[in-house]
């Protein structure tokens, strides 16, 4: 098992590296395509078809992919008004909580978003040749990584390994 847990944990962090450079690719795809539009607007005309679906389609996947960083990192949006005040056995009552029902909402979301990725296939997007399943293969995307990023660090809380707030190590106490 901590063989396993010692390859997934590797395996994760690479695909976190992976995903800040697809973001980052992303953000000056988007930045470029917002400038292009702001050039073909005010200083002469630039043949750049559905600009604002592609500048869309990136920022859907922007979205998405950070979403499932955050969990990675353990920086979920959260109100946090008890959490400070209860003790410790209690805050990690909670976390567990917390991961498990994460778990659940996207794997919901994962399974009822498929069959609409799939019907998406079939339609393109008004002045692209991209079909509507490409944003919609963001939240497919996202989930799946949520579940694999979540799905880690219950299993960590379980072991009662240390979790870092922010950071990609799930440090073993031993």
């Amino acid at each position: 098992m901590l063989r396993f847990l010692h390859y997934a944990d590797r395996a994760l962090a690479l695909i976190e590296k992976l995903l800040e450079w697809f973001i980052s690719i992303l953000v000056v795809i988007l930045v470029a395509i917002l400038a292009l539009k702001l050039i073909d607007r005010h200083l002469f005309d630039i043949p750049i078809s559905a600009p604002d679906e592609y500048a869309k389609i990136a920022l859907v996947w922007v979205t998405f992919l950070g979403f499932a960083l955050a969990v990675r990192a353990n920086v979920n949006i959260r109100v946090d008004l008890i959490e400070p005040r209860l003790p410790p056995f209690a805050k990690r009552t909670l976390a567990i909580l917390f991961d498990l029902v994460l778990l659940i909402l996207a794997s919901v979301v994962l399974v009822t978003g498929w069959p609409y990725t799939e019907i998406a296939m079939d339609k393109i997007i008004l002045g692209t040749d991209l079909p509507e399943a490409v944003p919609n293969a963001a939240l497919i995307v996202s989930m799946s990584l949520i579940i694999a990023f979540a799905g880690r660090r219950l299993i960590a809380r379980l072991r009662g390994e240390a979790i870092a707030h922010g950071h990609d190590q799930i440090a073993n106490p031993d």
